[in-house]
C-alpha cells in the first residue's frame, strides 16, 4: 500500500501492511527474527518503510565492520538479512513511488554486496534481452561445482527476486541451480527495464532457459517454481515450453481476477500497467489456464495452505489436471504460500525437484 494520505487513519494502514506482510512471510524471506518482532511490532506513527529501511541500515553497519574483521560469514548473512529488511520496506509502496524505485536500488546492491563475498554460493545478475528491454535474474548454484540442472523461481505481484534466496540455496545445496527470476511487471524487469505483464510472458521464460543454456551449456530438462500470483506464470511456462520437466505451483489462481482489496488492486494494476480494474480483468483474461486445451509434459506439484486467504483449493486444483503426472500437497493450517511452514515446505519442493529433475 502506498503510503497513507493525511485523512488515512496510521493504525488502519499498519494494520492493512501486517496483513500483506505478516511476521511468518518475513521470516520466510529472510528476516532476523528480532527484525521481524521489531517491525511488526512498531509504533503506527513510524513509516514502516523508514523502520524497515533503519533495519536495513543496522544489518549493513554490522555487515561492514564483519568484512573489516574478515569474518566473511558474518558480512555475508548481514548482507542477506538487509536485503531482506529492504525486501519489506518497499513493499510499503505498491505503484512505483520514486521512494519504493530507490528502496529497491537498495536492496539490489545489499544483495550483489553479499554476492560478491559468498565463498560458498556463485550469486550472478543476469540481464536476459526480452522484447525491447530486459529481464533481470540472479543465478545461483555452489561455488566451484558444475551448475546442476535449473529451477526457475518467480514470485507473485510484491515478492520477487532476492526475496527467494533461501529457495535458491536449499537448491544449490542439493546440487540444482537456481534462476531468480524478475518476470515482465515484477522488480528490476519493471522499474528498469520498464516491461509489464501480458500474454508474451511465457516467452521471456523461454529467453531465461536459452540464457542460462548459453551461460552454462546445460541442455536438459529445468524446473521451474511459482509463489503467490508466480505460480500461475510458472504453470503457463511449462505448458509453452517442454524444457520445463517439472513445475510447481505454490498458492495459485489459474483464473485470476482482481480482487477487491486495495493492496491487490493496486499491486495488480502496476504490475500490468494499466490504471483500473477493467483493464485489469483484461488483462488477466489472457493468462488465464484451462486444462481442456492447456497441457504440459511436465510432473506437476501443487502446494495449498488451508488458511490461504486469497486462494481457494477448488483454484489450485485446476493446475493438477494440466499434467498426466501430478501431486498435491496440502498443510491444513497453511497461510498463503505456506508461509508458516516455509523450512518444510522449501525442504520438500526442493527434495521434489531434485528426484524429478535428475531422473533420465
Amino acid at each position: 500500500m502506498d503510503a497513507a494520505g493525511p485523512a488515512e487513519d496510521p493504525a488502519k494502514l499498519r494494520a492493512a501492511l501486517l496483513r500483506a506482510m505478516p511476521m511468518s512471510r518475513m521470516l520466510d524471506y529472510g528476516m532476523d527474527h528480532g527484525d521481524a518482532v521489531h517491525l511488526a511490532g512498531a509504533a503506527v506513527s513510524e513509516p514502516w518503510h523508514e523502520v524497515a529501511t533503519r533495519l536495513a541500515e543496522a544489518q549493513s553497519t554490522r555487515a561492514a565492520a564483519a568484512a573489516d574483521r574478515g569474518d566473511v560469514e558474518t558480512a555475508v548473512a548481514c548482507h542477506r538479512r538487509a536485503t531482506a529488511c529492504l525486501v519489506f520496506a518497499q513493499m510499503a509502496f505498491n505503484s512505483d513511488h520514486p521512494a519504493k524505485r530507490a528502496l529497491y536500488v537498495r536492496l539490489t546492491r545489499a544483495y550483489q554486496a553479499a554476492a560478491e563475498l559468498d565463498t560458498e554460493l556463485h550469486v550472478e545478475r543476469l540481464s536476459i534481452p526480452f522484447l525491447q528491454s530486459h529481464c533481470t535474474a540472479w543465478f545461483v548454484s555452489r561455488s566451484g561445482a558444475r551448475p546442476g540442472p535449473a529451477v526457475v523461481v518467480v514470485g507473485g505481484q510484491s515478492g520477487w527476486g532476492p526475496a527467494f534466496h533461501r529457495q535458491a540455496e536449499a537448491l544449490a545445496r542439493r546440487g540444482l541451480s537456481a534462476v531468480l527470476f524478475e518476470a515482465p511487471g515484477q522488480g528490476d524487469t519493471r522499474m528498469a527495464g520498464g516491461l509489464h505483464l501480458d500474454a508474451s510472458v511465457d516467452r521471456a521464460f523461454s529467453a531465461a532457459l536459452d540464457s542460462v543454456r548459453t551461460r552454462t551449456g546445460y541442455d536438459g530438462r529445468f524446473g521451474v517454481w511459482g509463489n503467490s500470483f508466480g505460480g500461475l506464470l510458472a504453470a503457463r511456462a511449462a505448458v509453452h515450453d517442454s524444457r520445463f520437466g517439472a513445475c510447481c505451483v505454490n498458492g495459485a489462481n489459474a483464473r485470476p481476477e482482481p480482487l477487491p482489496f486495495r493492496t491487490a488492486r493496486e499491486q495488480s494494476q502496476a504490475l500490468l500497467g494499466v490504471d483500473t480494474d477493467a483493464e485489469a480483468a483484461a488483462v488477466f483474461r489472457t493468462l488465464w489456464l484451462d486444462p481442456a486445451v492447456d497441457r504440459m509434459s511436465a510432473a506437476m506439484l501443487v502446494l495449498h495452505g488451508g488458511n490461504d486467504p486469497l486462494v481457494r483449493l477448488d483454484q489450485q486444483k485446476v493446475f493438477l489436471d494440466l499434467s498426466a503426472h501430478h501431486t498435491l500437497r496440502v498443510w491444513d493450517d497453511g497461510e498463503h504460500t505456506v508461509y508458516n511452514h516455509s523450512a518444510e515446505r522449501t525442504e520438500f519442493v526442493c527434495d521434489w525437484f531434485r528426484a524429478q529433475l535428475r531422473r533420465g
